[in-house]
């Protein structure tokens, strides 16, 4: 039991820390506002814009690549199934004529 106690209190939680004090605590948080107010404005609206634009032609331009891609895929699998349904069907009239002779 005193083994217990010991190792309780010596690997115990230590309240060094100085509690916080509420002026410095409004004062941190008023300059990161300031800092983040001051960042915003230096941005200009325009450069944004620029740079959306940009971005959007971008991602239409690589839409119309993908739709274009997965038409022409789709043209080949639909041409790739018409050949075997052919080859089905031919396969299936030569088999009925043997049977039949």
């Amino acid at each position: 039991m005193a083994l217990f106690a010991l190792s309780f209190t010596s690997f115990g939680q230590m309240d060094d820390k100085q509690p916080l004090n509420p002026d410095s605590l409004m004062q941190k948080t008023n300059e990161q506002k300031d800092s983040i107010s001051n960042k915003i404005s230096t941005i200009k609206p325009t450069d944004n814009y620029d740079d959306i634009d940009r971005n959007m032609r971008y991602i239409q331009e690589i839409q119309k690549k993908n739709n274009a891609k997965k038409k022409r895929d789709a043209i080949v699998r639909i041409g790739i199934g018409i050949g075997l349904l052919v080859l089905l069907v031919i396969g299936l009239r030569r088999k009925r004529k043997t049977k039949a002779d």
